[in-house]
Formats: C-alpha cells, sequence, structure tokens
C-alpha cells in the first residue's frame, strides 16, 4: 500500500512528502481512506476507497444515487474540503 499526500494550501494530490510541486509549500498531510476527493476537470466527486502504486481507487456516487468505482490517476485529484 501507497502513501499520498495532499497540499492544504492548494489541495492537490502528491505522491511526494517533501514539497508541494504545485505552490512550493512544506504543508502537507497524508491523504487518508474515506477522504472526500474531487476528479479535476468534471464535476465528480468520490471517497478514496484504495491506494494502489500511481492509481487511487474512488467509490464515486452520482446525481441518480447510484454508487460505482473507478479509478484515476493521483495527479488528477483534488482534495475536497
Amino acid at each position: 500500500m501507497d502513501k499520498l499526500y495532499y497540499c492544504k494550501d492548494c489541495k492537490r494530490i502528491l505522491k511526494d512528502s517533501e514539497k508541494c510541486e504545485y505552490c512550493n509549500s512544506n504543508n502537507l498531510k497524508e491523504l487518508t481512506y474515506g477522504a472526500p476527493v474531487n476528479i479535476i476537470g468534471s464535476k465528480l466527486k468520490g471517497k478514496v476507497l484504495k491506494i494502489k502504486n500511481d492509481l487511487v481507487k474512488l467509490l464515486i456516487r452520482d446525481e441518480n444515487n447510484q454508487t460505482y468505482i473507478k479509478e484515476y490517476g493521483f495527479d488528477k485529484l483534488k482534495k475536497v474540503l
């Protein structure tokens, strides 16, 4: 199981725990299971189900209240407040 981190300032998800690639902040926190995330470029939101290598499995619920599981790369995700 791999660990992913997110920047508390810009909310982007990263693999490195040293420094944010996007805003150069050192204010990072570990991404936990069940954390709400947003898929960048869409209105879909989901919860982290599993983290494996560079892929994150999300539990997504659409507007019809149907749930499904989808995999995304960590660079396509953003942490939701």
